[in-house]
């Protein structure tokens, strides 16, 4: 058991069984007697559950047997589970007693005399005998066109399934490519926010794809930095009309874009210093805005200023310090130093 197709004898086996458990036949389906003792039935399950398991047998080429191992395998354990149970198999009994009589009767030696007598004077060359062995060769052959359609349908699928997945993917690649083309256009023609869409598609199509990743990228870079110059742009015309709730508004939309320059970080935090008082995160943008302008001696005189009102002496005192080193002739540096405790 285990490799290979089913054996001649396994068949018969597997046959036998099938045909007890479909008649209900409890004790035919664990080869036992009606009169056997509990520990031959133990035996005779533990034997059977082992030979017939589905998972010993799960690479073999079973056809239309694996269906029919699947209820062996049940019916063999609720033989058991009625046979074991005292109240149970006393039931069964019960309700069987003409099933359990002709066991009973074919078991007998007298009865099995007879059928090998008659299977003995049976003549090879009777009607009889050669229409059995038609019918035993009529059943292996069709048992073996089974076994091959069945194994030809896993394989004309898989052939089928590599076949959509090729036209899939050559189907891919094409929609990828024209939104690249599509992408570029736009980018080469300065309209980097349409081009960042198409671009986004091409990307999505085609993942592993270096170039089109490489130009959605840039076009997504330049795309926030002009969306994020023109947030800034309407936050210091709101800003010039003392319309601070737009400004902070503006610099706010300009911030989520991720602009590689520190102004709208630099603008929002004065807002938030002066009309919000919302100095801890105006603290937040102003360190933001001199990580991504660090040469700014702006930035940092009004960092440095906010440290000292924040009682953050040391990190007030480092900005200073920054700033003379950038500017060593910076006055109101040189005042915030000396005042920073």
């Amino acid at each position: 058991m285990g490799t290979g197709d089913l054996t001649e004898a396994e068949i018969g086996s597997l046959d036998s069984i099938h045909e007890h458990a479909s008649a209900g036949n409890h004790y035919g389906v664990l080869g036992v007697a009606p009169d056997a003792q509990v520990d031959d039935i133990q035996k005779a399950y533990y034997q059977l559950s082992r030979d017939w398991h589905p998972d010993r047998h799960f690479r073999r080429d079973l056809g239309d047997y694996a269906q029919k191992l699947q209820f062996i395998f049940i019916q063999i354990t609720k033989a058991y589970k009625v046979l074991s149970d005292k109240d149970g198999r006393r039931r069964f009994d019960r309700d069987n007693k003409k099933l359990i009589a002709a066991m009973a009767v074919q078991a007998s030696p007298k009865a099995t005399s007879k059928a090998a007598s008659k299977q003995r004077n049976i003549d090879p060359k009777s009607p009889e005998a050669i229409a059995a062995r038609k019918r035993r060769r009529a059943r292996r052959k069709q048992e073996e066109l089974n076994r091959k359609r069945v194994a030809s349908k896993p394989r004309d699928a898989r052939s089928r399934a590599i076949q959509q997945l090729k036209a899939q993917m050559k189907g891919r690649v094409g929609r990828a490519r024209r939104y690249f083309d599509q992408g570029k256009q736009d980018y080469d023609e300065g309209n980097t926010t349409k081009a960042v869409s198409a671009l986004h598609l091409a990307c999505q199509f085609e993942p592993d794809n270096k170039e089109y990743r490489a130009l959605y990228e840039l076009a997504r870079r330049e795309s926030r930095t002009t969306l994020a110059q023109r947030h800034v742009e309407a936050g210091e015309s709101a800003e010039s009309l003392s319309n601070y709730r737009e400004a902070i508004h503006q610099y706010t939309e300009a911030c989520k874009m991720k602009p590689l320059d520190g102004l709208p970080h630099y603008r929002l935090a004065n807002l938030l210093i002066h009309v919000e008082h919302n100095k801890r995160e105006a603290l937040t943008h102003l360190r933001e805005a001199v990580s991504k302008s660090p040469k700014s001696t702006d930035y940092r005189l009004v960092l440095a200023d906010l440290y000292a009102e924040l009682n953050m002496g040391l990190n007030a005192k480092r900005e200073y310090q920054t700033v003379l080193q950038l500017d060593p002739k910076n006055q109101r540096a040189k005042t915030g130093l000396r005042n920073v405790r």
